[in-house]
């Protein structure tokens, strides 16, 4: 993920205009309560161990050997959790990169269930270090322990935790490619922007999403995100709000930050999928962590408690969903 912030004129006449586009999908559905449902125990030290096995690969650049090897890690993964997977291969160019073999991978449970929810997160990690303080080190590519390497590992836990514990209810997790070597708004986000226009199934669609991305540091604060107000404030609200019952509200503060161009953008403007974004971004304008597109995106930056906070929010809403009590 990289900073990149829109100011409030452009995001009306140049984001908030395609809303105008589709009709807008309702922020709520009617759902009949079923028996409660056992919300199981999320891991942070399985989360955590799942960052390090990416981290094993070394970095996870797109057309890269390491960046191939961790995906067919990724898949086996899935497959092992009991997921139908579709591995959706694109051609991605980035800073001096041309026509990287790039891969968004989508884990599909119960894709039977016609009652869906999104859970996402890109998986890429950034061929430059821009940010950091050593100038000697700025052209070498990045672990991306909390950038990408986080998301991910709470996703995969989640997986395990749906194939130990069946859950009524579909739930497709996307990993995306390609999102975090870009420059400008033409190179940012690039799977998700090639998942938005070539869904994974014809007229797929799901109730709301929820994109992780930097879900893992030890000082992390997810704020209030404009995009995500805009397009699925609801969903949004319900989520801080469950999380403050569950005593993770020293992570999900109610502080509202501009709009961060994120994978959630492109999921909310093309597949028209109310999605909201937890990130880390507290400072006032929404800036990342000091650790941000520098070397020190590694593991020692990485908190379980943090992990498993965020993972265990997560995890209540697609349960507590599946039972209509969310």
């Amino acid at each position: 993920m990289t900073i990149r912030y829109v100011i409030f004129l452009f995001l009306s006449l140049a984001i908030f205009s395609c809303q105008e586009d589709k009709p807008k999908r309702p922020e709520s559905v009617v759902k009949t309560k079923k028996p409660q449902v056992k919300i199981p125990t999320f891991s942070g030290d399985k989360a955590f161990a799942n960052i390090e096995k990416q981290l094993d690969f070394g970095t996870r650049v797109p057309g890269t050997p390491t960046h191939k090897a961790c995906k067919n890690w990724l898949v086996d993964e899935f497959k092992n959790y009991g997921a139908e997977v579709i591995e959706q291969d694109f051609k991605a160019s980035f800073l001096s990169v041309k026509d990287a073999e790039s891969t968004n991978i989508i884990a599909q449970f119960n894709p039977e269930n016609k009652e869906r929810v999104l859970l996402c997160a890109h998986w890429d990690s950034r061929l430059i270090a821009e940010k950091d303080p050593e100038e000697s080190m700025r052209d070498k590519p990045i672990m991306g322990a909390d950038d990408g390497g986080s998301g991910v590992g709470v996703l995969l836990e989640i997986a395990r935790l749906i194939h130990e514990n069946p859950i009524d209810l579909g739930i497709d997790i996307v990993l995306f490619d390609a999102e975090d070597n870009g420059l400008d708004r033409q190179n940012w986000c690039l799977g998700s922007k090639h998942w938005g226009k070539n869904l994974h199934k014809k007229n797929y669609t799901a109730e709301f999403g929820i994109l992780l991305d930097m879900v893992g540091a030890k000082d992390a604060k997810f704020p209030m995100e404009e995009i995500s107000m805009r397009y699925a404030q609801g969903y949004l609200k319900r989520v801080w709000k469950l999380a403050e019952k569950m005593k993770a509200d020293d992570l999900f503060i109610k502080k509202k930050i501009p709009a961060i161009e994120d994978d959630h953008l492109h999921v909310n403007q093309l597949a028209n999928i109310p999605t909201i974004d937890i990130i880390n971004a507290a400072h006032e304008d929404g800036t990342f962590g000091a650790h941000h597109h520098t070397h020190d995106d590694n593991i020692d930056i990485i908190s379980k408690t943090t992990l498993r906070k965020v993972g265990q929010v997560v995890t209540a809403v697609i349960y507590n969903h599946s039972c209509g009590r969310f």
